[in-house]
């Protein structure tokens, strides 16, 4: 009892039996749990009841291959995400019951994979974004503003609605009007006091501007371009602070001997962690040679601290997948994600250490048992099948035209539906056959240098 994470004590009249007590509800506790224990309770006499409280969203997608593994990691993480999603995509039902930008964020391209949500996504970034005046970022955290920013691009692609990016317009110019007041002479974002400055649960040198902030920056400018070039607004000058903020970047923080960026210029440690190096490939900031010598120096070098959270596990999965590492990408959803399932795991974490095998592995926050175990951006391998390795994404805004490419690397025998837009495409692997079935127009099936259309409602079979 002197570590379990949430207590509740109720009153009872010294003069009340316990057969006067008909019935005691824990209405204040509305979190969610996976053991409860009643301290002097020693028989039946006692029964209790829990109700659970959810969005029913339907079933969209469903993934079954001959990878029993995989198939596993699927139907937890499904699990994991429909149990965050709410009103609101939430972070941890445990502990904090909270709309956190980080997750959402990730939770935007998960629902894209899962049950296809707009309204969900839509709740989220009001839900956030809050009203004015704007005094304080998301969270606190300046990156969660950035995310947000970001986000709306990513809504209009998947969704293609102008009406709802009219109704945030206002709120995306004034959160970027706010950021925009804590930049430096070179172009680059840091924190005030009050701010946190978090990208990762991991060791940065945060002397100075932090280099997986700028990234972050520059994606958002590239984001607000976008949306105000689909709104037809005028840019504003923004493209010159891109420019000026990109070439900044290269010049205090790509370090040509250690093959990186590094976390900040102003210590002199130049200490290269995995994050802005992965932010620069996943927003196209290198290419060639660049993105090799990364790959080389930093994403496959032992020597540079591993990411323990599935949180950054996504980005980094979703970047090795983007430089063709398809193999790589399974063979880590199945070690880290597996890994979980292997410590008894039923949802997804909010981190996880393989070398944490006691009850250290439920800690976090200075609380022994303060870990999440049931966090949304523990869900992404639904988005890296669904994206990469089925490799189903958008080509136009809301899905008016899409592409399947499915990977060699996949299980022999597969089959998966996802969503795309209104509809649905199905996806079948079976003896060196691909089988496509799309239930709307605009799809093409892309196989290495082949493209052939997807009719609505009809299959398309193809040897590999």
């Amino acid at each position: 009892m002197d570590h379990c994470y949430l207590k509740q004590s109720i009153e009872i009249p010294e003069d009340a039996g316990i057969e006067r007590i008909g019935e005691n509800t824990f209405a204040t506790c509305l979190r969610a749990f996976r053991y409860i224990f009643l301290p002097g309770v020693e028989d039946d006499s006692v029964i209790v009841q829990a109700d659970r409280q959810f969005v029913d969203f339907g079933g969209v997608s469903d993934f079954r291959s001959s990878d029993e593994r995989l198939n596993e990691i699927w139907t937890i993480a499904d699990r994991t995400f429909r149990a965050c999603s709410d009103i609101f995509f939430l972070d941890g039902i445990k502990r904090d019951k909270w709309v956190w930008s980080g997750d959402a964020y990730q939770s935007y391209f998960i629902n894209q994979y899962s049950f296809f949500n707009k309204e969900i996504v839509e709740r989220t970034i009001l839900g956030l974004r809050g009203s004015e005046p704007f005094r304080q970022h998301l969270n606190t955290i300046v990156d969660y503003s950035l995310y947000w920013l970001i986000g709306l691009e990513e809504y209009y692609r998947t969704f293609g609605d102008r009406r709802f990016l009219k109704t945030v317009y206002s709120k995306m110019e004034s959160l970027l009007n706010y950021c925009e007041q804590q930049i430096d002479e070179n172009g680059f974002i840091y924190g005030r006091t009050g701010d946190w400055i978090y990208i990762d649960w991991a060791e940065f040198d945060k002397q100075g501007p932090l280099c997986a902030e700028q990234m972050l920056l520059a994606r958002a400018y590239e984001s607000v371009i976008a949306v105000r070039g689909a709104l037809g607004k005028p840019i504003n000058g923004l493209d010159e602070k891109l420019v000026k903020l990109k070439d900044n970047i290269e010049q205090f923080y790509w370090d040509e001997e250690k093959g990186g960026y590094i976390d900040s210029y102003e210590s002199g440690k130049r200490n290269v962690t995995r994050h802005a190096n992965i932010f620069a490939i996943l927003f196209d900031y290198v290419e060639g040679a660049r993105v090799e010598n990364i790959k080389r120096s930093v994403l496959l070098n032992p020597n540079i601290g591993a990411i323990h959270t599935p949180y950054f596990k996504f980005w980094e999965l979703e970047v090795m997948a983007k430089i063709g590492e398809f193999g790589y990408v399974i063979e880590q959803i199945k070690s880290y994600w597996g890994g979980m399932l292997d410590e008894g795991a039923t949802t997804f974490w909010e981190y996880y250490d393989p070398s944490e095998t006691g009850p250290e592995k439920y800690a976090m926050y200075g609380d022994k048992y303060g870990k999440s175990l049931c966090h949304a951006w523990g869900a992404s391998p639904i988005y890296l099948i669904g994206r990469y390795l089925l490799g189903a994404r958008p080509t136009s805004p809301g899905y008016s035209t899409f592409e399947v490419a499915p990977r060699a690397e996949l299980p022999d025998e597969l089959i998966c539906t996802l969503p795309v837009g209104s509809g649905q495409v199905t996806i079948e692997l079976c003896k060196g056959q691909v089988a496509v079935t799309s239930s709307v127009a605009g799809g093409t099936l892309r196989l290495a240098d082949r493209m052939i259309e997807l009719p609505e409602g009809q299959s398309i079979s193809v040897i590999l």
